[in-house]
Parts: C-alpha cells; structure tokens; sequence
C-alpha cells in the first residue's frame, strides 16, 4: 500500500481568487517545495506531488526527485451561475496543463477534456463554497461529472468531509441515470464515486498530516487505484485551530518577506513555532500556548498604568498592544466564523437530500452568568440551575467565571484572564476571560443555543459565542440596571448609560425572558430583544416552610417584644432600607412591642445600623436551615426595593407562611396579591409603609389567613414549573420559525 498527500500547496501556488487573502495581501503559501517533498517523505508518504492553483511552478521545482508525480488544482466554474469549484488533475505533463486553459471556465468541458485525455483527477473539497450558494441541483451535476471525489479534506470540518463522503455513497449507475435525464447531462464516469484525501495545506504545518491510501508500486498504478475506487482516506479533518494556524503562518510568513522585524512578545515566543517540525498535534498545542501567554503578556502592559492623566504619555504605546493583541486573536476569530458558515451551508445541503435533521432530545443550552456564588438572586437562581437541571430533564451548563466556582457537573468554570471590582458592588467582580479560550469552549461544548443572564463580560462573550458559531441567544431580564445604577452613584448620566447599554445588550437576543408579566410588557414597550416571554422563578416549598418555626429563635429575636418583623437581602441603597427604616421609626412610636430584623450584608451595613432605632437587629448574612427558621419565625415580611424585578426573597417568605408589606413596583405585584397574602404600598412612601405593617401587626388573625394564602400561592411557584418554562423557551428558540421572527423583530 501507498500513500500520498494528493492536495498540498508551495509558494508558487498564487492563482485561487480567494478574496480573503487578496484584501490581506496575503500569499497562498509560503511553503518552498523542497521543504513540501521532505515533509511528506518524513510523515511516511511513498510518492510526493505538489498541486498549486492553476500552475506547475511548485511540482517542476522537485520535478526531478524520486517518487514525485505533476499536479495541479484547476479552478473552474458552472458557467454562468458564479459557482466557482476547484478541481486537483494529477501525473498530467505541461502540454496537459497548457491544453486545458481554456476550458477552466466551464466544468463541463474542462471534465470532457480530463476524461478524453485519461487523466487522474477529483472533485476538491465538493461542498466548500466559495462563491454563490451550492445548490441540489450543482451537487446532482457533480455526480454526473466527477467520479472521484476529495472525502476528507485537512482544512474543512469534519462534517463538510463526512456529508461529502455520505452523497457520494449516495451514487449508483440507477441514480445516475435519473439524474441524467432529469439535467439532460451525460455521466461521466461508471456509477460510484471514489474517494481521495490530501491536507489542503497552506501553512507548512499540516503537510502529509490527511493522505489518501492505495495500492500501487508506481504512481501510474496507485493513480489508477485511487480512481478507480480503490483508495482509502486518512488523517486530520480540519478544525478551527488548524486553520487560524495556517492563516497565522501566512501573515507570520508576509511580514517576514516586507523586512520588516516582528514585535518582541510575538518574535520570542510564537514565531519560532511555526518553523519547526516533530508531532503535528504538539506543535499545535505549543502554538495555542505560546499564543495565550503572548495574549496574557499583552493584555497585562497594556492595562499597566491605569486610565488617569498620569497614564496619558503611555496611552500610544498600550493601544499599539491592544491591538497587537487583537491581531492575536484575530485569526482564531475568524476561522471560527468561517467554518461555522461552511457548517451551515453543509446543512442545507443535508437537508436538501437527507430531509431536516430531528433533534431526538431536549436543546442544549450554555448559560453565561457574571455571578454565580455571590448572595443575590441571579447567583442563587443559576446555582439552582446548575445543580438541578439535569435532574430536571433539562440540559445546560451554567458557564461563570467566578474564582470562587468549582467546575463540575451543570457549570464550567473559565479561567479569567483579568478582573476588577464591581464599582458600588463590593462583593462582585467582573472577571474578563480570554475570547478565544471562551469560543474554544463553546466550539468543544457544541451547545443547541446560547443563554446570557447578565449583562456583564461573560454575558457579553455569549453574544459574541452566539455572534460567530451561528447559534440561537436567549437572554434572561434579572435587574433593572438603570434604576439600580441611579441608586448606587447618584448619576443620571451613568444611570442613562446603563440603561442604554442594557438595552442594546439584550436587543441581541433572539428571545428575552421576563421574569414577570408587568416587566415583559416593559421591555415590549422599549422593543428589547427579538421577541419576549415569561421564566418565572421557583421555590424550594420543602425548606421554606411554615414547620420551621423555631419559637426559641422567636422569643430571642422579639426580646420581650410581641411582633417581628424581617427583611432578608443585600444592604444596599438601591434596596431602599431607609425607607423601612423611616416606616418603622413611626410604628416604634405607637407600637412598642414590634421588633425589626434585618439579615444580609452590603456596603450600606455601617450607615444604616448607625441611624437604626431602638428594636432593630442587624444579623449579617444568613444561608440554609438557618434562612429557613428565621422566615418562619417571622410574622411580617418587608421589602421596600425598587429595583428588583422579581424578588426570590418574596417567594421564600410566602413559602414561608409570611405574609408581606412590600413596595407596588417591580416583581411584587405579581407575587404578592394585595388584601390577599399582603399589603402592596407605593414606592418610597414610609407613611404608607408604616400604615401597612400596623394593620398587619395588629392583626393576628389577619396574618394567618394572609400567610396561608401566601404559602398556597407559592405552591403554585413551583421550581418544576420554572424548568418548565426555561424548556419550553430553549425548544421555542431552537426552531427555525422561531429564529425568522425573532431576526425579523430585531431587524
């Protein structure tokens, strides 16, 4: 058995028309012939050829060594559909090459002329497109016209090479006449199609790495193997990393050939990787590496010295490395999109013969949260999801890159190349990974949508991840940022800003999820996001429940009072505390017997137990059980946000058998039923508030019925019907029908 790379380019290969390449000015290789046939004689191949676009030059310069054979890669076209296609002719001599100019622009009479004359040649690549979209009917015609076809190529996707190999099964002697009369096309060939494979390579790191396996002592009798049927694909498909490499080795090669050096970081540590040889998959390894240190290196001088008018003499220089290391990145970026666009035109050649693909399980989804084990309710509600979903019956991945997460089963945890505080938000920091790490992850993942749940760097690389693999984006609405952000800076503009940001972030998604009715008709009315549902939050109704009453816990906290009023939630002003402090000065006045605790943390903790009054108690951050008793042992629970557009804290205290006070903004509408299972009050109105804690404070019997009421309603809140309707939103997203409208509203 023989073996041979039967697609491998040199320098001299510059005729392809890529329009990538010419904008760049980039060559299509760089590679020295010699340095191709050493290679391929390294790697194990028997014989070596060289098959540049539409020229010889590359295969004559090693023309005269042992085992060596002319090819070329012909580029034509249907004539008149703008469908360029490229085709490899081998052992053929320079009389060939010269006859067949001038039937390149038409496949059909370049064909003719390949098979009169009994050169061995192959369809490349069938189903990359390079110009207009591939239709059925050019694939049909292909059938017709080519009876070896190139299955495995070394610089597609895997399923572009596997859906190449599959149509070509497809073709029998009885299909081939159908096709026949139904394109008024003689065949060119017997009834099967035969395949070949050849690395495709550009960058002289992927030589002889895909080759196609015949039996042959000479090239004449391997040729007449492989075209007959009788060879054999090996090797590497090709994958994103493969193609930034080569895409990398061309610009690396350019700036060399204009003299000009190469920047320090890049010289030192990446550079120097493309030119050597060994293992193919380590030299890859060491080569994404080398790149991510480079990336690290990088970034770290360019933040060095912060943003002042201190840092203004530097400013020049750190941009220069910030796009420097954008020029990094860059090709990994774009050989993700590119093969992500060769994969969706290789869908609907699949479905154009094979019929739509069924999705025999529920979507996939990744979900990317910028907090997840901080105490608030987005953190709480993506723990919930990563630790139950899967048991649940719904597939995702919680995707953070909080420090203080450990990967494991429903969460992946991404290393975060830098971070900083959230400015006013002691306990969360925004954390910035690296963009190729993320999409390499997403890519290795290969998730049915993507979910964001934050507007921060990691909900902003899901839309990016969304953005350049073609996947559907839903986003989740947890936090009103405008209104939150004016509380915390005391800004408007910043406030404008946020909000303004916010809405532009989630105007990305395809779908947006509220997680109330009142909040959804907001965001339908700033026209956010493609289309909008509803994802209701749940409650775990077992431990929030009336049972967990600890009347040892009550009598220490009411200390000889006879009501006890809680408030459980950051200590924040946007969390409006100074409100229920200002109502609970006024009911301290005609209600002695009422105590106030307050449990949570936040950066407001010092001023507001400061101007506290007498009977309020301040606990700090209470989790688990101990939440639960605290819930239960209470007779009112108070909540004066206005920011919060749900309100988990509202939930676990109706489960709780609590009735509530809580501001008429936001989420509690729609948890709580005024004159029901508690009191709705306007915002920002201690009267009111105050006015609505006596009633219930003096109303023992009141309470009761209204804490039933709350605890049946939060039986219906079921954390089975949040999942419920998370799923029934992933497969709403993942549909085609779904996906048209949503482009169509956010067009």
């Amino acid at each position: 058995m023989a073996r041979c790379d039967l697609h491998v380019h040199s320098i001299h290969s510059t005729d392809s028309g890529n329009y990538a390449l010419r904008r760049a000015r980039l060559g299509e290789s760089y590679t020295e012939p010699a340095r191709v046939y050493e290679t391929c004689l390294a790697r194990g191949m028997r014989f070596v050829t060289i098959s540049d676009h539409n020229t010889l030059d590359g295969a004559l310069r090693i023309a005269e060594r042992p085992g060596t054979f002319l090819s070329v890669e012909v580029t034509t076209s249907f004539p008149g559909d703008d469908i360029p296609l490229h085709v490899l002719v081998w052992n053929l001599t320079e009389e060939d090459h010269r006859d067949l100019q001038p039937l390149r622009p038409s496949v059909y009479e370049l064909a003719a002329f390949l098979n009169e004359r009994g050169l061995a040649h192959a369809l490349a690549h069938p189903l990359y497109r390079m110009g207009a979209e591939l239709t059925r009917s050019h694939v049909e015609r292909l059938m017709l016209l080519f009876g070896t076809w190139e299955g495995r190529n070394g610089a597609r996707p895997q399923s572009s090479n596997e859906l190449a190999c599959r149509l070509a099964a497809l073709v029998t002697p009885e299909l081939l006449e159908k096709l026949a009369d139904s394109h008024d096309l003689a065949p060119l060939h017997g009834g099967s199609i035969g395949l070949t494979a050849g690395s495709d390579d550009h960058g002289a790191l992927d030589i002889a790495t895909t080759w196609t396996e015949a039996p042959g002592a000479t090239v004449e009798e391997y040729l007449a193997a492989v075209t007959s049927g009788g060879g054999t694909p090996h090797g590497e498909h090709g994958s994103t990393v493969k193609l930034a490499h080569a895409v990398g080795a061309l610009a690396l090669n350019a700036y060399r050939r204009s003299g000009r050096s190469l920047p320090a970081p890049f010289d030192e540590a990446v550079a120097p990787l493309f030119d050597g040889s060994g293992d193919i998959a380590t030299r890859h390894d060491e080569i994404t590496t080398a790149a991510t240190t480079t990336l690290h290196l990088l970034g770290d001088r360019a933040r060095s010295g912060g943003i002042g008018l201190d840092a203004l003499p530097t400013m020049g220089n750190r941009l220069s490395l910030l796009l420097l290391a954008g020029a990094v990145e860059l090709p990994y970026l774009a050989s993700m999109r590119h093969h992500v666009d060769t994969r969706s035109d290789v869908e609907e050649i699949e479905t154009a013969f094979f019929g739509p693909t069924v999705r025999t399980r529920p979507p996939r989804a990744l979900v990317f949260t910028d907090t997840f084990t901080e105490t608030n309710g987005v953190a709480g509600t993506m723990r919930r999801l990563a630790e139950n979903a899967a048991r649940d019956g719904l597939e995702l991945s919680v995707v953070t890159a909080d420090p203080n997460a450990e990967a494991g089963p429903g969460r992946l945890v991404l290393e975060a190349d830098w971070s900083l505080p959230l400015p006013a938000y002691e306990k969360i920091s925004l954390n910035f990974p690296l963009l190729t790490k993320v999409l390499a992850r997403v890519e290795a993942e290969n998730p049915d949508l993507i979910h964001v749940a934050t507007p921060g760097p990691i909900g902003l690389c899901g839309v990016v991840a969304a953005r350049l693999l073609g996947l559907p984006l839903l986003g989740s609405y947890h936090t009103e940022l405008g209104p939150y952000a004016l509380h915390l800076t005391r800004d408007a503009v910043i406030a404008d800003a946020f909000s303004v940001y916010v809405d532009w972030f989630y105007r990305q998604c395809g779908r947006v999820l509220a997680p109330t009715h009142a909040v959804a008709e907001q965001l339908r009315m700033r026209r956010v996001g493609g289309t909008v549902g509803i994802w209701g939050r749940g409650v775990d109704t077992v431990r929030f429940a009336p049972e967990r009453r600890a009347d040892e816990l009550r009598a220490e906290l009411l200390d000889g009072g006879e009501t006890l009023l809680l408030s459980v939630g950051r200590l924040s002003d946007e969390k409006r505390l100074d409100v229920l402090l200002d109502a609970f000065v006024q009911l301290d006045v005609d209600h002695g017997g009422i105590r106030l605790v307050i449990a949570g943390d936040g950066p407001a903790r010092a001023r507001l137990e400061e101007r506290a009054p007498a009977h309020v108690r301040f606990l700090g951050e209470v989790h688990g059980e101990e939440l639960a008793r605290l819930y239960a042992s209470a007779d009112v629970f108070c909540f004066p946000s206005t920011t919060d557009t749900f309100g988990q804290v509202l939930l676990e205290a109706g489960a709780s058998g609590v009735p509530v006070v809580a501001a008429a903004v936001g989420g509690a509408p729609e948890l709580v039923l005024h004159g029901k299972s508690g009191l709705l009050v306007p915002a920002d109105d201690p009267t009111a508030f105050a006015g609505a804690l006596a009633a219930l404070a003096s109303a023992p019997t009141l309470r009761e019925r209204y804490g039933r009421r709350a605890r049946a309603l939060a039986l219906e809140r079921s954390w089975e019907r949040s999942l419920n309707e998370l799923r029934d939103a992933y497969a709403f997203a993942t549909t085609r029908e779904s996906l048209v409208s949503a482009s169509a509203e956010v067009a």
